[in-house]
């Protein structure tokens, strides 16, 4: 039932090359091989993943759109004026 074995390779190396007539190693470090690699490849599909939703997801560039708009108006940090006495005021305290 079973033969004897020539060579013995990895969990890892039997899944990227095949194992053909050799044995495929159990053990810890063979599982924790493929295990690793596996985690890496899931890692940097979620990264390509995440870049290409990203891109497919935004609209358009906001930073180009008020470069061209206002180009003699200087940029401050506030982005809109707003008066905080006015009672549906965007921005207002809590205590009312």
């Amino acid at each position: 039932m079973f033969a004897e074995c020539s060579e013995t390779v990895s969990i890892l190396y039997a899944l990227v090359f095949g194992a053909g007539e050799a044995c495929v190693r159990i053990d810890i470090w063979s599982i924790l091989s493929a295990f690793a690699a596996f985690m890496v490849g899931v890692v940097i599909l979620q990264v390509l993943a995440r870049r290409l939703w990203a891109r497919l997801t935004q609209g358009p560039d906001i930073g180009e759109s008020l470069s061209e708009a206002a180009p003699s108006e200087p940029r401050t940090d506030k982005p809109f004026h707003d008066d905080p006495s006015y009672r549906h005021s965007a921005i207002r305290s809590s205590r009312r």
